[in-house]
């Protein structure tokens, strides 16, 4: 049995906030959860993380009030707490006093309160660590759709990136159950989709994978996934927020070549032979150099490591 953690970075609406959209999972055997969650809690409390939701895309950003405040490294992280907080309760208040709109102002310190007791380095070196973590599980496979929307043309016009990244993922996931069943002596492998709850994104993607139950995706009937999706909250499953780390350094290197955070995740892309099967980036290959669109542009310790599909 197989777990399967989905999150999404960037906003699926054409043309939106972001250029690109990702859906990204990570799977691990049933087996290897406590393991996995265990790692993951060990390197949140040794970052003082341990009751916080890891969510990158708010933890990468530059906070101006630490920038603000004198000595801000050298104090103690219960002292930066206490002076960032304070900090924000003065920028609120003078806007209220004139008259300006704190909403926007209120809704990023809620999102990165948990994260002030470090700075940027270090919450990029805790991501960084992160990352090599999820590197090290030779279990764990990451599928994922990556699409430019400024490229998307479907082939239905009313398919909108959701649906598309979503019927990838569970045909990428269940031709990868499929394999690694027929091998000798292994049985039905089968899988469960545990996705970041969304009221909007659950109706959505509930519906179609009853769907595919009964009639397939457009390319493969669904014989190993089971059920429909189950929807957690990911404040409290840490897998969640390891799903959110693999969607976002995906977005970020289709988007800004950045691959910092994509290096260790790239030997858990599922592949056949060199090719990183596991992830497609849907935009034009002729001005796309990315590793998904050309896989001889991979670092060449990734592309010698022909791994057998577990």
């Amino acid at each position: 049995m197989f777990l399967f953690y989905v999150d999404e970075s960037g906003t699926p609406e054409i043309p939106g906030v972001s250029g690109h959209f990702v859906l990204a999972a990570i799977g691990i055997p049933v087996d290897k959860w406590t393991r996995c969650d265990k790692q993951i809690n060990q390197l949140k409390t040794s970052y003082s993380l341990s009751d916080a939701e890891i969510h990158v895309g708010w933890m990468v950003r530059h906070y101006k009030e630490q920038e603000d405040i004198e000595n801000f490294e050298k104090m103690t992280p219960a002292e930066r707490r206490e002076a960032v907080t304070t900090m924000r309760e003065k920028i609120i208040q003078k806007r209220k006093s004139e008259g300006k709109d704190c909403k926007q102002y209120k809704k990023n310190y809620a999102q990165t309160k948990d994260y002030v007791h470090l700075t940027h380095y270090e919450r990029m070196r805790f991501l960084q660590e992160l990352s090599c973590l999820v590197g090290t599980w030779e279990f764990a496979r990451i599928f994922a759709e990556v699409i430019d929307k400024e490229e998307y043309y479907p082939p239905k016009p009313a398919l909108d990136p959701e649906i598309q990244s979503f019927e990838q993922i569970v045909i990428r996931i269940e031709k990868y159950l499929e394999v690694i069943s027929n091998r000798k002596g292994r049985g039905k492998r089968r899988g469960l989709i545990i996705h970041d709850n969304n009221p909007s994104v659950a109706q959505q993607h509930t519906k179609k994978m009853n769907s595919y139950h009964k009639k397939g995706t457009f390319l493969t009937g669904v014989h190993h996934i089971i059920e429909t999706p189950l929807f957690v909250d990911s404040t409290l499953t840490g897998m969640v927020q390891i799903a959110d780390l693999c969607a976002y350094a995906l977005k970020r290197y289709a988007e800004n070549n950045e691959d910092a955070l994509l290096r260790p995740l790239l030997p858990r892309i599922d592949r056949i032979g060199s090719e990183l099967a596991g992830v497609r980036h849907y935009t034009s290959r002729k001005y796309c150099k990315c590793f998904f669109c050309h896989p001889n542009s991979l670092p060449k310790q990734i592309s010698r490591a022909k791994r057998k599909r577990q």
